[in-house]
């Protein structure tokens, strides 16, 4: 099995076995982040849109509201689990103009110029040699087409949302032959929006727009931040944690996130986004 392969089969697996708690820890995480891409794709009535790394929904229902019943929305995710509960979520709110299918983005089957928009929240920084992955997604867009994607701005590997020190008490328990998720930070492609823009520009896309963004997250306690995390690559160290130690470490990681609160006692985190927005030629 190759690395490319071997890296799809741990997210998959990360992602299925999330799928049941995802997005359910009372944080306002991923929705916001969401509609803040759905606006910057900027979708528009009659537009087929294809989302990729759908999860459980975040950016692909505000697409499909933008696009209106004429428009189309096609979500892609790994996780068959993440897949038949959002199709399940679209069936109760009865939203008829999206549909959800099982499929690795970095390798999109579709064929060429089927969409007008690619959006994805939050998965281009899960790719494996994401450049090349990235440059698959050109011929699928329409002349005119949008491309965008966001990310967290991080610090070594680290984004703001995850502190070194809370990050160090789950360190150690990382499986060994796994991905630590850490190893983000040595990514070099994306470290800046220059070096950003010229790898996407090599990539075949015409024009690139970095939009840098920080806003804050209200995380109400150090429980519900050690929820979030299951939402996340974090879940692996958890799931390797022996039972007799679990409860120790879930106060030592509570207690150090309880440590941020202001002195009106609000406990928030800054959160850095960069929104990428990539056009195709006319």
């Amino acid at each position: 099995m190759s690395a490319e392969d071997r890296h799809v089969q741990v997210i998959t697996r990360v992602f299925d076995e999330a799928a049941s708690e995802f997005d359910a820890s009372g944080i306002d995480f991923f929705t916001p982040f969401g509609e803040r891409l759905a606006d910057l794709a900027d979708g528009r009535d009659g537009d087929r849109v294809l989302d990729v790394g759908c999860g459980m929904g975040s950016s692909l229902l505000p697409a499909a509201a933008r696009v209106g019943p004429g428009g189309f929305v096609t979500g892609i995710d790994l996780s068959p689990a993440m897949v038949r509960r959002l199709s399940e979520l679209l069936a109760r709110r009865g939203v008829t103009n999206a549909r959800v299918l099982q499929m690795d983005g970095t390798r999109p089957e579709f064929p060429e110029c089927s969409f007008e928009v690619v959006q994805a929240g939050f998965s281009v920084m899960h790719f494996s040699s994401a450049p090349d992955c990235l440059a698959r997604y050109p011929r699928l867009l329409r002349p005119g087409g949008r491309f965008c994607y966001s990310e967290l701005v991080d610090d070594d590997g680290l984004p703001d949302l995850v502190p070194r020190d809370a990050f160090a008490e789950l360190e150690p328990f990382f499986p060994r032959d796994l991905p630590n998720p850490r190893e983000r930070g040595a990514a070099t492609w994306n470290r800046t929006p220059q070096s950003t823009v010229a790898v996407l520009r090599e990539r075949g896309f015409a024009r690139v727009t970095v939009i840098d963004e920080t806003s804050e997250v209200d995380i109400v306690s150090g429980s519900r931040w050690n929820a979030w995390t299951m939402s996340t690559g974090l879940r692996q160290a958890w799931a390797n944690i022996p039972v007799g130690e679990l409860g120790e470490v879930r106060a030592r990681t509570a207690r150090v996130i309880e440590r941020r609160r202001d002195a009106r006692g609000r406990l928030a985190l800054p959160v850095r986004v960069r929104y990428v927005l990539c056009e195709t030629g006319e």
